[in-house]
């Protein structure tokens, strides 16, 4: 008899799941949304070894009512900052009498809770559950995983399938988990990620977001990631350093352009690469040396004005709270960080995380004061600053926040999308972006997207 095995996240403090761009923002003018509302991880199990089962960002209720199907396993995948919620699923578990407790995720690298499970995975675990199942995993399969952007009124502005091409990064920064987690990026099999995008195309999905950590890490995959996604006419964002984007962006546009010349559809003249994120983390050259970044401060910024030259869509990452960081130079280095005028721009305050060089570093010369691990969210000083106290840090980050995000923000990532929309197509263009707002709020989530494609 087969073992059953189930895979949860966090549980739901609230109605509304985790919000990546209201976290970054405190503008009450920016008021766009993108809730996390699947995850990615357990998906990708799922879809490799469908004899599990999945639970995403249940209620409390709703997990308890799980826990009493009854399990051979429980598997919990987690941030770190979600790791107290966690262990009271542990502990209501435990009292169910649930044999085996796994852990997985970023979350289950802190040392001081491993000891709450029976057995830990670090990187990405589906060849390490499959043999639990009498499975052996020959290529990965890439699952279907589409998501929404939205505003407060309900209204969905657009739909988008994630792709991954490349898992893990080998770069290194000391602030970064992935050294421990996934040191050795690992391609999709194209064959999956084609499958994946013919997927989205037949639903009508025609935008695209590469959620690698840094897309290009295999120049030769990445080129033919960018083939197929040209073939199946989608508008494309990805992740990458800047000096890979460096190389590609004119060769990326051109081929749009060309493509608009040559076939002159209204969908192919609106689609092809549309932007970028990318990892500024400081705008002062010896903290990125520091940090081992490996990349030129004026080299990111051309990256960016390079884009934008293009009417790119540009994200940007950015820490603040470096040891001789002070308010002041905060408060100066990110009217520099504003000036970049950004489509969205992450700040975090520097936080050091456990398995990092950053956390060895921080804790020998300062010492880390808070253990409440909410905290460690990139939003909260935990740790001693020299320069700046908790509570300064907070008024900070606030003041930050709402400098990038004016109430001019989200006009002027519109006025670009039109622009661009009508530059490559006139006014079919036009019509083509409000045919992806309509097909977005008619879009059927619980019938269109299966944990798993067969």
């Amino acid at each position: 008899m087969a073992p059953r095995v189930l895979f949860t996240t966090v549980y739901k403090n609230d109605d509304e799941p985790y919000d990546y761009i209201g976290s970054n923002s405190r503008s009450r003018w920016f008021r766009f949304y993108w809730p996390r509302i699947q995850s990615f991880g357990l998906r990708f199990l799922k879809q490799n070894i469908p004899e599990l089962e999945i639970l995403e960002y249940p209620t409390w209720e709703e997990y308890l009512r799980k826990l009493d199907e009854g399990w051979d396993v429980v598997g919990f995948s987690f941030y770190l900052n979600e790791t107290h919620e966690i262990l009271e699923m542990v502990e209501a578990a435990r009292a169910r009498g649930i044999n085996e407790l796994w852990a997985g995720n970023y979350g289950a690298l802190t040392p001081e809770i491993q000891d709450r499970f029976d057995r830990v995975f670090v990187g990405y675990a589906e060849h390490q559950v499959a043999p639990y199942f009498g499975r052996r995993i020959e290529k990965v399969v890439h699952p279907p995983l589409i998501e929404y952007l939205s505003t407060p009124f309900g209204l969905k502005l657009n739909i988008y399938g994630i792709l991954f091409t490349t898992r893990g990064c080998g770069v290194g920064c000391k602030f970064c988990q992935t050294p421990c987690f996934a040191p050795k990026p690992t391609p999709i099999p194209l064959e999956s990620i084609e499958r994946v995008v013919n997927y989205y195309k037949k639903n009508n999905i025609n935008v695209v977001i590469i959620e690698d950590e840094n897309f290009g890490a295999n120049r030769r995959h990445a080129d033919r990631v960018v083939e197929i996604l040209d073939e199946y006419d989608m508008v494309w964002g990805c992740m990458a350093r800047a000096d890979y984007l460096r190389e590609k962006i004119d060769e990326w546009v051109t081929m749009r352009r060309r493509v608009a010349r040559r076939d002159g559809s209204a969908r192919r003249m609106v689609s092809g690469f549309a932007g970028a994120a990318i990892g500024i983390e400081n705008l002062h050259q010896e903290r990125l040396d520091d940090i081992k970044k490996r990349e030129g401060v004026e080299d990111i910024v051309e990256t960016i004005k390079l884009l934008q030259s293009h009417g790119m869509g540009t994200v940007g990452y950015y820490m603040i709270g470096f040891e001789d960081d002070t308010v002041r130079s905060i408060d100066e280095d990110v009217k520099r960080v504003a000036d970049l005028k950004l489509d969205i721009t992450q700040i975090c305050v520097l936080t050091p995380l456990p398995q990092t060089q950053l956390w060895n570093e921080i804790q020998e010369r300062y010492g880390i004061f808070d253990h409440d691990y909410h905290h460690f969210d990139g939003k909260h000083l935990v740790w001693n600053h020299p320069n700046i106290t908790p509570k300064e840090m907070e008024e900070v980050l606030d003041r930050s926040l709402k400098r990038v995000y004016p109430w001019t923000a989200p006009l002027r990532t519109s006025a670009r999308v039109w622009r661009n929309a009508y530059r490559y197509a006139g006014l079919q263009g036009i019509r083509e972006v409000f045919s992806y707002i309509t097909r977005a709020n008619s879009f059927d989530f619980e019938t269109k997207v299966p944990r798993l494609l067969v």
